[in-house]
C-alpha cells in the first residue's frame, strides 16, 4: 500500500471516528434533579388513531420518562426534551388535564377518578385502568412535587402551566 493510500485510509478512519464520537456525545442526556426527560422515537411503526403516546415502542412520544441523572438514548433514533417536575406552590392547587385516554362520555364535565391513578405520575397505569381525557376530578394538593408525563397530562396552577399542550381540547381549556 502506498503512502497516499495509507493517508486516505487514515482520513476515512478519522472521519468515521469523529462521527461515532458525535453520535455518542449527542446520545448522553443529563437530566437535572427536578426534571424529567421526554423521549421521542423518530423511527418505527406509526401510532394508531388519536393515540398520543407510544406504549409499545412505536414512533412518537414514549410513555416512559427519563428520570434524573445521566441517561443514554441513541441519537438520531431518539430525541430527548427536558421538562420540569410539576411543583405546585404551597398556597395553590394543581388542576390536571389529561390529553390521553378514553373520551369523556357525552355531557360529562370531568373524568372518572380511580385510586390507581395516584398523583398521575404513571401514564401507563392511567391508560391501562381506563383513564379518560379532559379535566380530572382530583386536584394536586398544595406543595405537590411529582414527575408527571408532560404530554399525557397538563397541570395548571394560577402561576404556571406544566406540560406540553398538544391537543386542541386542552388548548381550548388552557386559554
Amino acid at each position: 500500500m502506498s503512502l497516499e493510500g495509507i493517508g486516505l485510509a487514515l482520513i476515512v478512519l478519522a472521519a468515521v471516528a469523529a462521527v461515532v464520537v458525535i453520535i455518542l456525545l449527542r446520545s448522553f442526556h443529563s437530566i437535572g434533579p427536578a426534571e424529567v426527560g421526554l423521549v421521542t422515537k423518530r423511527i418505527g411503526k406509526k401510532l394508531k388513531g388519536e393515540q398520543l403516546i407510544a406504549l409499545h415502542g412505536e414512533a412518537g412520544y414514549q410513555a416512559d420518562l427519563l428520570m434524573p441523572g445521566l441517561r443514554f438514548k441513541l441519537w438520531p433514533l431518539f430525541r430527548v426534551q427536558r421538562y420540569d417536575w410539576v411543583q405546585v406552590p404551597p398556597d395553590h392547587i394543581g388542576l390536571v388535564i389529561a390529553q390521553v385516554g378514553a373520551p369523556l362520555p357525552t355531557g360529562a364535565k370531568s373524568a372518572v377518578y380511580r385510586p390507581e391513578y395516584g398523583s398521575f405520575s404513571d401514564v401507563r397505569t392511567f391508560l391501562a385502568n381506563g383513564g379518560q381525557r379532559g379535566v380530572q376530578r382530583p386536584v394536586l394538593p398544595p406543595g405537590t412535587t411529582a414527575p408527571i408525563h408532560p404530554v399525557g397530562f397538563v397541570v395548571l396552577t394560577s402561576e404556571s402551566t406544566f406540560g406540553k399542550v398538544v391537543s386542541e381540547a386542552t388548548e381550548a381549556a388552557v386559554t
